[in-house]
């Protein structure tokens, strides 16, 4: 029946809405209401039964909370009033899909519009302790944060809640929004069939129909199965018997090359018995030739004697020969050594007397230098005498000095600091250049960025082109996408990042104005349909995302600083990094921080993500039993901030070069003037230095031919004082080719006698070379008859080694005969033939002639024989025996299948009486129900013409509204829309006896029926 109290509420509550109550003071007495009627109403309530609703900013609603009853409960009120967004605010904050409402893509979609974010919370009935309350809250950027009994916690967690409570928002037997109630008259009877099992079936009826299911396929498998077994085993059997005739002829065959083969292993006997034969006349023709070779040799010794003794004569020949030699080209050194003393003390004789030719030139040079410089003399004597005395040029020379040390000293003044401006102009050349093309590279950051941002997504790199040329039409500040408004503040950084923050954030734009994100969307989406990401920075200033904790509280571990200390960016962008990724909590270690997991883990709870130099940690406190879990993740090799840009370092460089520049300016202009100044005192120096210098010529005239005079005089002593006596200087040389002369005649008679003794000793050599000559002659004839007789003896030699080495081979090639005989024959290498080889070689010729023979013959026959194909052979074989498995397989199949049977028979009557029953309980509540409105109504299971397909099983439903009408299925194209919303609620009424979940909700129901259901449930 239709539950009062909860009407009372409903009521209150949508009256105060429109009276525009507060809603503080509705919240108040629904509060004391609840607080009075609890202790009467919490034990009519089952397991999971909502007991509240309560909505901030969903759709229509500011601000709402609802109280439901234990029983039926109704909402009524206008069109767009918010009825149907208590049943969306339902799904949605159980954890159902968007999809299942029908109304909307996205979850943002469902908050008020001009608010940043919704919030909806169910309270859920708990028999065993305080209920679960479960909050959704809902951001603009489709994120949600889930929570249940006041404690975050994922999406998984809440399903796995709903679901350990028989909540079912996904079956339409169960939760029936507003725009799916069409759908429920659309569904199969299938579909209805497996729907209504989950929603009121036993635990197990569902789970047998998917076996049963299950089943059937795999019955039609085994079938299959067995049927080409069955197949294969016919075909097989049909083969072979068509291939009988060619195995007899092949094995026929087989007998004559088997005798083919006994005759292969004996001719191999044959040729080494033959081979050893020949091995006895070659051996016994080595031993002969032996001999002979011994005989040569003693002939060959006399003649080798005779050589040694005429060997040994040639050899005291060349030691003479020798000696005589060394001692010729002794005589002859010292012959050489005394012409070259002569020719030395010649050359010395002749540097005397050019030494006394070079005094007589000097001398006569000196004299004329004398009569020169005497003219000189007289000439500046005269120029002297005749030389007025001057003025007193003095003070003014003084003046003129003094003045131009004035101006020097300025100049060196002038001179210095423009050195020092110069050097500072060009140190500040160097820094700005130095500047300028760091700054230049750091720029080029960003069209490498861009290169990579075209190669990943070009709509946002088109996007971005659009927005540089059109940034005039924002008011706010719009920040490029993260990849291009991050840098890393070092490229080692850049991991970090990249597997903190997701790709999809890495290619949007950031707003901080809502009309500038609106405008932007406008324009890129929906004009140019360009698929893009965009992004709000939120309102919460920089400074309130704070770290709980100094990273000096963690530094122990291995942690040098949270990911936001190692990147730089605007300020909007790092407002939503801290909102959305936490970057200001997220701490990042190194090598130690790896070996300090467990420490983290046990005294740290606080840190639920983390990174080390190689790995990501995500740990996750259990909201029912407080186990921690970890996972680990691998960072990334880095792809979308692979060149990173330090924008504090660009804003420092540019204003460091403006800076530069100014001073440069300064100083330049600065460096003009002193030159301007330079070179007004040059000129004046200049001027100074003439002055100067012709005073200082008018002053010193006088005196300079005075200075002049004495300068010749002394240069005239010093002429003289150098005279050479060139009568002593002849008397010495005379004296020293004297002394040379009698050197050299002491030279050239040394000379003669040195030659005549090389004389001597050449007559002597040429006798002992004759003497030479005669014993080499001797040597050459006997070395003749030795070389005759040596060849000889050499061709014996040849003849034993080509004995010895077909002795080798013939026994070398027996040896070789005697292994393949036995290899042929599977005769040990140590074994002799075995006796059975024996009697089956006696049956055979003993030549290889009558062996060749019986082997062509033998061939011959079995060539006469038709010559099946050896793989045929094998075919039939490998077929007969696949025959004898594919039999066994069979009977294994049909023993396999007999059980599969039996146990499908089993579960079907464990599935399908149980489902007769259940169909006929929902068929007795829906035809009464409809009994009740004088209509007529039935339901009943749907089977096919195989009973065997149940896949195939389904819940008919039949209506009839008119008198003058059949039942007829209800369907999509034979009632109106409110017919089918009656008996779509009719049905999910008839099935709320039977029903095991905790609620059921039906939204929109037909208003012209409405009056006589619920007529019908108030009698």
């Amino acid at each position: 029946m239709l539950c009062s109290r909860a009407k009372e509420r409903k009521f209150d509550v949508m009256a105060a809405v429109r009276r525009k109550r507060p809603i503080d003071a509705v919240h108040a007495e629904v509060s004391i209401r609840r607080e009075q009627k609890s202790m009467k109403m919490n034990s009519e309530y089952v397991e999971g039964s909502i007991v509240r609703i309560k909505l901030e900013n969903i759709l229509t609603y500011d601000s709402v909370e609802f109280f439901t009853g234990p029983y039926l409960n109704v909402i009524i009120g206008p069109n767009g009033t918010g009825k149907s967004t208590i049943v969306c605010a339902i799904c949605l904050g159980l954890g159902g899909k968007i999809g299942l409402l029908g109304r909307a893509q996205q979850a943002a979609e469902f908050i008020k519009y001009g608010k940043q974010k919704g919030k909806i919370e169910l309270e859920l009935f708990n028999t065993d302790g305080d209920n679960y309350v479960i909050v959704r809250e809902i951001h603009r950027n489709n994120q949600s944060q889930w929570s249940v009994n006041g404690r975050g916690a994922p999406l998984k967690a809440v399903e796995e809640l709903v679901t350990s409570k028989n909540i079912q928002v996904g079956n339409l037997c169960q939760f029936l929004p507003q725009e799916k109630v069409a759908d429920f008259a659309k569904m199969t009877q299938e579909e209805l069939l497996e729907n209504t099992e989950k929603a009121v079936g036993p635990p197990d009826m569902y789970e047998n129909h998917a076996k049963l299911k299950e089943a059937r396929n795999e019955s039609r498998s085994l079938q299959q199965g067995f049927d080409n077994l069955e197949e294969r085993l016919a075909q097989n059997i049909n083969k072979n018997s068509r291939l009988e005739q060619d195995v007899k002829n092949f094995q026929e065959r087989e007998r004559h090359l088997e005798k083919v083969a006994v005759l292969n292993k004996k001719r191999p006997w044959i040729e080494y018995d033959e081979k050893r034969k020949a091995y006895d006349v070659v051996k016994q023709e080595r031993d002969t030739k032996v001999e002979a070779h011994k005989q040569a040799k003693v002939q060959f010794e006399p003649l080798q004697k005779r050589l040694d003794n005429i060997a040994s004569k040639k050899e005291w020949a060349d030691v003479e020969m020798k000696k005589k030699t060394n001692s010729l080209r002794d005589f002859a050194t010292k012959a050489q050594a005394n012409s070259k003393e002569i020719e030395a003390a010649t050359d010395k004789n002749n540097e005397i007397l050019d030494e006394l030719n070079l005094k007589k030139t000097e001398e006569n040079g000196r004299r004329k230098r004398i009569q020169d410089l005497q003219r000189q003399l007289d000439a500046l004597q005269s120029e002297y005498q005749n030389t007025d005395e001057q003025e007193n040029l003095q003070p003014l020379l003084e003046k003129t000095t003094n003045e131009m040390r004035v101006v020097n000293r300025k100049m060196t003044q002038i001179h210095e600091e423009g050195d020092g401006i110069r050097r500072g102009i060009a140190d500040l050349k160097r820094q700005i250049d130095g500047y300028q093309q760091e700054l230049k590279k750091m720029q080029n950051v960003e069209n490498k960025r861009m290169e990579i941002l075209r190669g990943k997504d070009k709509d946002t790199y088109n996007a971005v082109i659009w927005y540089k040329q059109n940034k005039d039409q924002f008011r706010g500040n719009v920040h490029l996408p993260m990849m291009l408004s991050i840098n890393p503040k070092d490229a080692s950084y850049a991991k970090y990042i990249e597997m903190h923050i997701s790709a999809k954030d890495f290619q949007a734009f950031v707003f901080e104005d809502s009309q500038d994100y609106t405008n932007f969307m406008n324009v890129i989406r929906d004009e140019q349909k360009l698929k893009v990401n965009a992004v709000k920075v939120p309102q919460a200033p920089l400074e309130s995302f704070r770290p709980r904790y100094s990273i000096d509280h963690y530094r122990k571990y291995g942690f040098q600083g949270y990911l936001m200390d190692y990147m730089n960016c605007p300020d909007g962008v790092m407002r939503y990094l801290c909102a959305q990724y936490n970057v200001h909590t997220i701490p990042v270690g190194n090598r130690q921080t790896k070996d300090c997991i467990a420490d983290i883990k046990r005294d740290h709870p606080e840190l639920r993500t983390f990174f080390t130099d190689d790995y990501q940690y995500n740990f996750r406190v259990s909201r029912y039993d407080g186990t921690i879990s970890s996972r680990s993740s691998k960072i990334r090799y880095p792809s979308w901030l692979t060149a990173s840009a330090d924008t504090t370092r660009e804003k420092e460089l540019d204003s460091q070069i403006r800076e530069q520049q100014d001073e440069l300016k300064k100083q330049e202009e600065t460096y003009r003037d002193l030159q301007k100044q330079s070179k007004d005192f040059e000129v004046r120096m200049n001027r100074l230095r003439e002055e100067k210098k012709q005073l200082t010529q008018k002053k010193d005239q006088k005196k300079k031919l005075l200075s002049q005079i004495q300068n010749k005089q002394q240069r005239i002593k010093t002429e003289e004082a150098e005279a050479i006596n060139l009568q002593a200087e002849k008397e010495k040389t005379m004296k020293k080719t004297r002394g040379i002369n009698i050197k050299k005649c002491q030279s050239l008679q040394s000379m003669k006698e040195n030659t005549q003794k090389c004389l001597e000793l050449i007559k002597g050599k040429v006798r002992l070379s004759l003497q030479h000559a005669s014993i080499v002659k001797d040597q050459e004839i006997v070395e003749e008859e030795l070389r005759d007789q040596s060849q000889h003896l050499v061709n014996l030699e040849r003849s034993v080694e080509e004995a010895k080495l077909v002795v080798r081979q013939t026994k070398d090639s027996a040896k070789h005969l005697l292994e393949v005989a036995k290899r042929a024959t599977g005769t040990a290498a140590n074994a002799e033939l075995s006796n059975s080889h024996r009697e089956r070689f006696e049956q055979y010729p003993a030549t290889l002639e009558g062996i060749d023979s019986m082997i062509h013959e033998e061939k011959a026959r079995a060539a006469s024989l038709f010559q099946a194909d050896e793989s045929i052979i094998k075919e039939y074989e490998v077929r007969k025996k696949e025959i004898t498995s594919l039999e066994a397989e069979l009977e294994k199949r049909r023993r396999v299948m007999a059980g599969h049977h039996e146990e499908v028979v089993r579960a079907k009557q464990q599935w399908l009486e149980p489902l007769k029953a259940l169909i006929e309980k929902i068929n007795n509540n829906f035809s009464y129900f409809f009994s009740c409105m004088n209509c007529a109504g039935e339901i009943e299971l749907s089977q096919p013409d195989n009973p065997e397909d149940y896949e195939k099983y389904g819940v008919k439903i039949k209506v009839k509204f008119r008198d003058n009408e059949v039942l007829r299925e209800l369907t999509p194209h034979h009632q109106s829309g409110g017919e089918r919303s009656v008996a779509t609620v009719l049905y999910m009424m008839a099935l709320q006896e039977l029903a095991k979940c905790p609620f059921r909700c039906v939204d929109e129901i037909n208003q012209v029926m409405l009056c006589k259901t619920l007529l019908f449930h108030t009698c």
